[in-house]
């Protein structure tokens, strides 16, 4: 069987540089780092190790500025054909359980008295509180229909606006809760106990072929054509793994206009492989995010804001 398995490895990674039969321990030369350096043939350094005993991988030169570790099988999906993907699996059935099992699966459901404000008919207890808050913010009913916006007044998550997201297949990942009655003696938002690095919020709404906007929260994001929330300032492991893999136009990134610095991060951090020159920067005046300015400017003022993305020079890390 190892032979096997090493015959897969090399048929997308070149010939091994190093090997431990015993330990199940294979080097090849790493194609993120190579390509980075432009020797499709190979660096000659021998950085990425697989064990295939362990279905386990990693680059010692860029496990985390390129993600290059983790199962096996994630290096496959990354940089080999289907058939590789399949020849693997079939040697080593074993392998995707492992990739599947890593994490127990977290069931999220909307929370108690969940109502979509687009089916509410005006009778329903603290309707006109919620539908006025979102009103103020300039939300109308186009976009409360498109997010399926609702609120709720039970339970745990009581007068609340909720706005939900969904995977790629439909599937109920995560939502927000805000707070929404004028006295501000309670959290301005809880969340459900997702662990929100593992999803990308409305996953199902992105088109991979247009430009993607990055935004920092969910409100930002249901006024942002096409935009991806981080959930706060810092990116994932998985929406990076997905942009590198799905992202085909631009990626711009569109944090509040007192993250600058936090932007030119992240612009860094996005900035290799594939998305290398596909990276812009967007930022609003200081004091102002773009629901922000959704709300004061309406449409108009999004589109301004977003045709003022432009890419950054080197100087601009100084």
């Amino acid at each position: 069987m190892n032979s096997l398995l090493v015959s897969i490895l090399e048929s997308f990674l070149g010939d091994h540089r190093k090997h431990n039969e015993d330990t199940g321990q294979i080097a090849f030369d790493c194609p993120v780092c190579s390509a980075e350096k432009n020797l499709p043939d190979g660096d000659g350094k021998g950085n990425l190790e697989i064990n295939y005993n362990r279905n386990m991988f990693k680059c010692w030169a860029c496990p985390d500025t390129n993600y290059m570790h983790g199962p096996v099988v994630k290096l496959l999906k990354k940089h080999a054909t289907p058939k590789n993907l399949r020849d693997y699996l079939l040697v080593k059935p074993d392998a995707d359980v492992m990739l599947n099992s890593e994490r127990e699966e977290i069931i999220v459901t909307l929370p108690e008295g969940y109502q979509k404000l687009s089916e509410c008919t005006g009778k329903e207890y603290n309707y006109y509180s919620a539908i006025n808050y979102l009103r103020s913010r300039k939300i109308n009913d186009s976009i409360i229909k498109e997010f399926e916006i609702g609120f709720t007044t039970k339970g745990p998550f009581y007068n609340r606006i909720i706005i939900p997201s969904y995977d790629i297949e439909g599937k109920l990942n995560y939502f927000i809760a805000r707070w929404f009655p004028k006295e501000y003696n309670k959290l301005k938002y809880i969340n459900p106990t997702a662990e929100k690095q593992e999803i990308i919020f409305n996953e199902g709404k992105v088109n991979w072929d247009a430009t993607i906007y990055i935004v920092e929260g969910v409100t930002d994001h249901i006024v942002t054509p096409n935009s991806i929330p981080l959930l706060g300032k810092f990116i994932s492991n998985k929406l990076i793994e997905q942009l590198h893999d799905n992202a085909q136009g631009l990626i711009v990134i569109l944090l509040d206009g007192d993250a600058y610095e936090d932007a030119k991060i992240l612009y860094r951090k996005l900035s290799f492989g594939d998305l290398m020159g596909r990276i812009r920067i967007c930022v609003p005046p200081e004091d102002y995010d773009p629901s922000k300015i959704f709300e004061k400017l309406g449409n108009g003022g999004i589109v301004k804001l977003l045709k003022s993305a432009y890419k950054l020079g080197p100087m601009d890390f100084y």
